[in-house]
């Protein structure tokens, strides 16, 4: 799940940007939980009583409070925000960098590059680390998800596959599959027993992918449609007949 925010004094603006942003992560299977703000002083003040984004659109020509002096203000409270430019100006691009921008996007903004933008911001996010926490046995472990390969459902217990070993824990799948949709990479419930990596997919077809480690795991008929329209839509997919 992505957290993101749009400020822009502009309302037909903000109300473009939203409905943009919201297809394209509808496309890209990625999950959004999205806020508007139409002033600096509003965004800075949800930022200071903890609501937490990852990526927030911020036009610099405001009123009172410009996108320059939000920024400032917002980089107190926090540090890693990906904060995108969205202005009409190139000539504030070296005033931002003191604030660290990911990215200056020119209005008017087309989906496409809007789409760009999003997808590097979002390979910047997976690119951190976040972890898959549990307990076994008493002992509490921690596991970089990015490592993760898939999840394997076996009776009472669900296998952990890493890249270098397996892991057992005693969960139900469908819990975890809900715990993780909290993180900000993408999953998919390929089988009732199987929720797998997309990071880690090399090859998928109708009814099976092919995991990194060479491991084959059927798509339950069920899913088929479902996962063969969310592969349509994700970037650098390709199919394999056999």
């Amino acid at each position: 799940m992505l957290n993101i925010a749009i400020c822009d004094d502009d309302i037909l603006m903000t109300g473009k940007m939203e409905m943009l942003v919201q297809n394209i992560g509808r496309r890209n299977f990625v999950p959004i939980e999205m806020e508007v703000f139409w002033s600096g002083e509003s965004l800075v003040e949800a930022v200071a009583k903890e609501s937490c984004f990852d990526i927030i659109y911020l036009d610099i020509e405001m009123g009172r409070e410009d996108g320059i002096s939000t920024a400032k203000k917002i980089r107190k409270y926090d540090k890693n925000v990906l904060i995108i430019y969205v202005t009409s100006y190139e000539h504030h691009m070296q005033e931002s960098f003191c604030v660290r921008p990911f990215q200056f996007l020119l209005k008017p903004v087309s989906e496409q590059q809007l789409e760009v933008c999003f997808k590097e911001a979002y390979e910047e996010i997976n690119s951190r680390d976040f972890y898959f926490q549990y307990s076994y046995r008493r002992v509490n472990y921690k596991i970089p998800i990015r490592e993760i390969l898939y999840f394997e459902s076996n009776r009472r217990k669900v296998l952990i596959v890493t890249i270098k070993e397996t892991f057992t824990v005693y969960r139900k799948l469908n819990e975890i599959e809900d715990s993780l949709k909290r993180c900000k990479m993408s999953f998919l419930r390929v089988h009732q027993s199987f929720l797998v990596n997309y990071k880690h997919v090399e090859k998928q077809s109708y009814d099976f992918v092919v995991m990194d480690n060479g491991k084959r795991i059927s798509i339950s008929e069920d899913r088929r449609k479902m996962i063969s329209e969310q592969y349509c839509s994700m970037e650098d997919t390709f199919y394999v007949d056999e």
